[in-house]
């Protein structure tokens, strides 16, 4: 086992070596609406979740934890950004009764309503809209399939493969992108360990804009490096509560913590949940509020709703909401 542990400390150590020799300037990378949290209940603990990650959302944060799958899940969440800006989420965990391993799809688009083209000339005190052109559509999506592979009940790594297209009007960018992760549960008081580097891919450039050649300037992913932990600090009967912490450097080298908590409530069949957590270095995101409730919706599968809410600053405050179907 002790093996294991250099494994998971040489990869925590790899992170912090690669993160400072990626970093750039803030607003220079491509397709950023990856770096937008997937999940509804991860928002709920401030996205503290590299070190828990034990449902199907973890293809967002960190892959290893498909090893958590009891069964098969669905988990689809929306929610309205700032500026108009919506978001979509969905990811599917699964096991194969032949193939060994576990595996996850997932989906993520970004959408915001047609808006105006404007060039030099743009009068904004004009009654006839001068410098203005017709109006455009712009979105972003991107699909993924992961895998993980248990060494142990205690050990386990993962990875995802995404496929990303962008649009903005008359532009385009597309290309593929991956994540890697590895997920340890130690034998001290449930703590768990967990350390992802995701969104790694080469440089891309937008078609269609630019001069002679067609092509633009060359831009670089929003590469982000996480570690987190978490740990169990109460598991009697009916309650439990989760710790966790989480600390992420991004590309352009800026340096970001996560802390959250997760209260969990079980009757029987029945799962009601409360959650909290708070961003540190982020530029408006501070405090998260969530909770969910779970219950059976047949003999043989159940249904998780959950809610969260993030403090923009003063960007006011977004709501978002998922379901979750276990089968």
């Amino acid at each position: 086992m002790r093996g294991y542990v250099l494994i998971l400390g040489a990869f925590v150590l790899l992170l912090a070596a690669a993160g400072p020799a990626a970093a750039g300037t803030p607003g220079t990378g491509l397709a950023a609406f990856l770096e937008v949290d997937g999940g509804v209940r991860q928002i709920g603990m401030g996205g503290a979740f590299t070190g828990v990650s034990d449902d199907a959302m973890c293809v967002f944060y960190n892959p290893a934890g498909l090893r958590f799958l009891e069964g098969s899940e669905v988990h689809m969440s929306a929610s309205d950004w700032i500026a108009d800006i919506s978001y979509q989420h969905l990811s599917y965990g699964f096991t194969h009764s032949s193939i060994p391993g576990y595996f996850g799809i997932s989906w993520t688009i970004m959408q915001m309503p047609p808006f105006r083209e404007k060039t030099e000339y743009y009068d904004p005190d004009s009654e006839f809209d001068v410098g203005t052109l017709e109006n455009v559509d712009a979105g972003d999506m991107a699909w993924g399939g992961s895998y993980a592979w248990a060494f142990t009940d205690y050990l386990s790594v993962g990875a995802t493969i995404r496929w990303y297209h962008l649009n903005m009007a008359d532009a385009f960018a597309e290309g593929v992108c991956g994540d890697v992760g590895v997920l340890y549960d130690t034998p001290f008081r449930n703590l768990r360990l967990g350390a992802s580097v995701n969104n790694v891919g080469p440089s891309n450039r937008w078609s269609g804009v630019g001069s002679e050649t067609g092509f633009g300037e060359s831009y670089s992913m929003p590469t982000t490096y996480r570690a987190g932990a978490s740990v169990r600090v109460f598991d009697v009967v009916t309650h439990r509560v989760v710790l966790a912490g989480e600390f992420k450097r991004t590309s352009f080298g800026a340096n970001r913590a996560s802390l959250g908590t997760e209260y969990t409530f079980n009757r029987g069949p029945l799962f009601v949940y409360g959650r909290a957590g708070y961003r540190l270095g982020y530029d408006e995101e501070g405090l998260t509020l969530g909770g969910g409730v779970q219950f059976p919706s047949s003999k043989e599968s159940d249904i998780r709703i959950d809610y969260a809410y993030v403090d923009m600053g003063t960007l006011d405050y977004i709501q978002r909401v998922s379901v979750a179907l276990f089968f």
